[in-house]
């Protein structure tokens, strides 16, 4: 009992003083290395309002690959090296605080599961139109059919049936000499192994004594939606260059199956949970080391019932993060109220001040009239839809108020200039399109309404200049008159 107390005296000691050295390792690198401002202030980062980023800032991708495994029926009897596959990976998340994220993460791949062959329930025959065998029922390879052992009618105990039985063997023949009925139990897989002996848990054993049990190859794709936070960060300092991070996450997920080697596709939903490693290599780019487990409904790997009430799938992984758009956070400064309180009194003080006595102004002598101003252009101009040409119904109000002014003023004559906005094309193309909109309205005056043409002259600018501040509004043609 003594050795137990010290023991754990000293990893208490180790963990407290390694805690203690992230900390100080943390806020030397915040006052020398941070970015976000005041260098030598730490912010922890709970407590600390911080400003918002925009919608493009923070977010991150990871790549990456490593290993995978099932935990289904029977898949604790086999070798656990021989469980192991390729578990591809890739992430796309944005962190929406110092502390924590969302992300979306994809990931699928090949599962070896194992089966003794001993009476399970599958999934194929519990519903739809395999539902108890119908369908199968008298087909070659199948309960029923010629050389195939088993009772006859409806149902066919197709509920114990392997489909993967039917991929393992090619012809009826092997299938009856490999699987057998046994009342009370259904139809169970015997692999004919010299030296074999059966289980008292169902099954048999080779001549070594070990687990006979044939592969579950499972082809699959899961898509999760993960909620996650940095550890460090939460409970310490924020540190934008801090060199390793924990990030606990937490989400749900689709899981899907495809058809392959007598599995049937099947779709379920499941909960994934896992921690990741970081390890920070630049200011955008990391190293993640993840450790994930999944739980799905047992029928996940085809095969249900038994002692199990879930089918698990567990991952770990290595992969690169990069880290796209900006990255670090900005603190929300408080408002600084002494100042606002001085320049409250400012105004106050202004206010009680006297009003200085004026001496009485003298009337204003009297204006004399205001000549006529000379119109330069007509304030009406003429507004196209974007890379349009074409006069609206709506405008021709104001190149009738054109015609109407050079009617009335017959020494005048106009120039019409063309303009596009900048923001629609290039501007090779909008000097044509501004060329097209100024020779519109042109022979609009002159074929129309019968303007002289030696009172017309046309100008175009395309982009160059903008003469409205609005960019829409720079579709236009305006009227400049000349005397």
């Amino acid at each position: 009992m003594n050795k137990k107390v010290l023991l754990f005296s000293l990893l208490l000691s180790g963990c407290l003083g390694f805690l203690s050295a992230q900390d100080e390792s943390t806020r030397a690198l915040i006052i020398d290395e941070v970015e976000y401002g005041q260098p030598n202030e730490t912010y922890n980062a709970y407590k600390t309002a911080w400003e918002k980023n925009s919608f493009g800032s923070n977010w991150f991708i990871t790549i990456g690959g490593g290993a995978q495994t099932i935990f289904g029926e029977d898949d604790s009897k086999a070798d656990f090296s021989k469980r192991i596959t390729f578990a591809p990976q890739i992430s796309i998340g944005k962190y929406f605080s110092p502390i924590w994220g969302l992300r979306f993460n994809f990931t699928g791949g090949s599962l070896h599961g194992y089966n003794d062959g001993n009476s399970g329930v599958y999934r194929k025959w519990n519903n739809g139109t395999n539902y108890q065998g119908k369908g199968y029922e008298g087909q070659s390879g199948y309960p029923g059919s010629a050389g195939i052992p088993g009772p006859s009618g409806e149902g066919q105990h197709f509920y114990s049936w392997d489909p993967t039985w039917n991929y393992m063997y090619s012809t009826p023949e092997e299938i009856a000499n490999h699987v057998q009925y046994v009342n009370g139990k259904g139809y169970i897989w015997n692999p004919r192994v010299e030296g074999q002996t059966e289980d008292p848990q169902g099954g048999y054993r080779d001549a070594n004594g070990d687990m006979i049990l044939y592969t579950q190859h499972l082809r699959y794709f899961q898509a999760n939606v993960d909620f996650m936070f940095d550890l460090f960060t939460l409970f310490g300092d924020y540190n934008p260059k801090r060199f390793f991070e924990l990030t606990p996450y937490a989400g749900a997920g689709v899981y899907h199956v495809f058809p392959h080697r007598g599995t049937v596709a099947y779709t379920t939903a499941g909960v994934h949970a896992g921690l990741i490693t970081k390890f920070r290599l630049s200011n955008r780019v990391g190293l993640n080391a993840e450790f994930s487990a999944s739980m799905v409904g047992d029928e996940f790997d085809g095969q249900s019932g038994g002692e199990r009430s879930f089918t698990g799938l567990g991952q770990a992984t290595l992969g690169l993060n990069f880290k796209l758009g900006k990255t670090d956070w900005q603190v929300c400064e408080p408002m600084d109220y002494e100042k606002i309180r001085q320049l409250n009194d400012m105004i106050n003080d202004l206010r009680n001040r006297p009003e200085p006595i004026c001496p009485e102004c003298p009337p204003a002598p009297e204006c004399p009239p205001a000549p006529p101003a000379e119109i330069k252009f007509l304030p009406d101009p003429v507004f196209f839809r974007i890379d349009q040409s074409i006069i609206d119904p709506s405008e021709w109000a104001k190149i009738e108020k054109a015609v109407d002014f050079l009617n009335k003023n017959p020494m005048a004559n106009v120039v019409v200039t063309g303009y596009a906005d900048r923001k629609t094309a290039y501007p090779e193309y909008n000097l044509k399109l501004s060329e097209r909109r100024a020779k519109t309205v042109a022979q609009a005056l002159t074929q129309k309404y019968g303007i002289n043409p030696l009172r017309v002259s046309i100008n175009w600018s395309g982009d160059q200049i903008q003469p409205f501040n609005i960019n829409e509004w720079n579709r236009v043609v305006i009227f400049v008159i000349e005397d």
